[in-house]
């Protein structure tokens, strides 16, 4: 069957953004930190949900858990391709790659507007129907909604994608798109080109978007028709901040998704779609987490936690002495910062050294210990300086995931370092070649992202523990051992196994 379609293509090359190298380079800091963020976000909300008993049997968090999954799958699907043509900008992909591409794309942004439509509809029966609602959406219903939803987004595309990829690429194979989109493909197969694909891809889109968002929005419409006429008794207005998220986040997807998609495309549009396409792929799943969870009280201390606040006891030394480290500790925070930038700065100027794989990697560690000293020493320096060393909840386990994602990631450049001079050293002749700049900044940016990443499912397990008895805590940094003792009986085994083998993988491992 290979080919019998006239088919010579054997392969595309994905033009991307058609920036020079240094934009480049910015663009792949850019969406390397938004794709690890987003990661990030959603792997605490299904944690979230997960750990919280209570939140696990509502249909409204049981929907967004699978939601925050499939928005992981659905970024996944775009971003590591667009990271690895920004580091490595040849962009070739199979033609069975990139139709595979196509597929999962166009099947994730189905079901994301069929989640999006299951989310209205519990929110529908939630408010319109609150009698009815426990036996309606009962956590059997939510889940057999909620493989409805994948069913019916991974079946929606099956159709155009094969007709589509059975049309006959014969001639040109560059698509100017950072992605496999049905556009560009559809402009490269060679006339004669049969009508069926393009009404059969339109006929799907208008089918699922507009199909979709005009569910939601009729949903939405009667659930607030029916808050406006409701009592002040009912206390309409928590109600009323669910919902205008909830529409936030509709408005975000259709909005960019539905002006692509829903008409045919045009040509002469690419660097629009590339910025439409960004958009919709990077920017509004790192938004969504924020726009549903920020403001929902149900995510916030619904572990029994009454501590807002700890009290950093620090070194609980007498005024004089306190004085005397602060002088010493400003000191040598000062000379660290300088001693930093001074090596970032000869590597930046010195061009020669900005090739070398070494010097990358030093100046990129430099920025790193910076930073790692930075999270902890302004605040010593503070609490030295006005020792009442009161920290909200949230602030200390901010420090606490920083403070470890740093130590972390710095075990990682360690490695990196290592790996560096071993191939330098035991492999000369193939060291060029193998530690390229590309593969050194891919290097360097790996090593940030699995950094950040390591410690944010044990961080978020000691968060939701129970803090309700002494808030003190006898050091001058937010360390996982003196949080874990402050945690009220019973305590969790989860949260320190997990802290354990983290410890041992990151620290041991490297």
């Amino acid at each position: 069957m290979d080919l019998a379609n006239g088919t010579t293509v054997k392969e595309f090359i994905l033009l991307g953004f058609g920036v020079e190298q240094q934009k480049r380079f910015l663009l792949l800091i850019f969406f390397t930190i938004l794709y690890m963020l987003t990661l990030a976000e959603n792997i605490t909300i299904i944690t979230l949900v997960r750990v919280d008993t209570r939140l696990a049997r509502l249909p409204m968090y049981i929907l967004l858990s699978n939601f925050s999954w499939m928005e992981m799958c659905y970024v996944t699907t775009t971003v590591p391709r667009m990271l690895y043509d920004l580091a490595f900008p040849h962009g070739v992909i199979s033609f069975q790659a990139c139709f595979l591409q196509f597929y999962v794309f166009f099947t994730l942004g189905s079901t994301e507007c069929f989640f999006l439509s299951a989310m209205a509809l519990d929110r529908y029966l939630a408010i319109c129907h609150p009698l009815r609602y426990p036996q309606m959406m009962s956590q059997k219903s939510c889940y057999s909604l909620v493989a409805l939803c994948w069913v019916l987004g991974s079946s929606a595309y099956i159709g155009p994608v094969t007709v589509i990829s059975r049309l006959s690429f014969c001639g040109p194979n560059i698509i100017d798109h950072f992605v496999c989109d049905s556009g560009p493909l559809l402009n490269l197969a060679c006339p004669p080109r049969e009508n069926a694909p393009i009404v059969y891809l339109f006929v799907m889109n208008v089918l699922v978007i507009l199909g979709s968002f005009v569910f939601i929005v009729l949903s939405y419409g009667v659930v607030i028709l029916t808050l406006m006429k409701s009592s002040s008794q009912g206390s309409p207005r928590k109600a009323f901040s669910t919902v205008f998220f909830h529409l936030v986040v509709v408005t975000l997807f259709y909005g960019s998704a539905g002006g692509m998609y829903v008409t045919p495309s045009g040509e002469g549009h690419s660097q629009v779609a590339k910025v439409v396409t960004t958009f919709y792929t990077t920017i509004t799943p790192f938004l969504n987490p924020l726009i549903y969870c920020l403001r929902n009280d149900q995510m916030e201390l619904v572990n029994g936690t009454t501590v807002q606040e700890f009290i950093l006891l620090g070194f609980g030394i007498e005024q004089q002495k306190r004085f005397l480290l602060l002088i010493f500790f400003t000191v040598l925070y000062m000379l660290t910062l300088v001693e930093n930038i001074t090596i970032i700065t000869v590597v930046r100027v010195d061009t020669r050294l900005a090739r070398l794989p070494m010097y990358i990697l030093l100046s990129n560690f430099s920025w790193l210990e910076m930073c790692y000293v930075t999270t902890t020493v302004p605040r010593m320096l503070y609490d030295l300086a006005f020792p009442h060393g009161v920290i909200s909840f949230q602030a200390c386990f901010f420090q606490f995931y920083i403070f470890f994602s740093l130590g972390c990631t710095e075990c990682f450049f360690l490695s990196a370092m290592a790996l560096d001079r071993y191939l330098a050293i035991c492999h000369p002749l193939q060291y060029p070649k193998i530690m390229s700049k590309e593969t050194c900044y891919a290097l360097i940016t790996a090593t940030w992202t699995i950094g950040f990443s390591g410690y944010i499912v044990p961080v978020t397990l000691i968060s939701r523990l129970s803090f309700c008895g002494p808030n003190i805590i006898d050091h001058f940094v937010c360390d996982p051992g003196p949080i874990l003792s402050l945690a009220c009986p019973p305590l969790d085994n989860i949260p320190l196994v997990w802290q354990f083998s983290m410890n041992v993988l990151v620290i041991l491992g490297e």
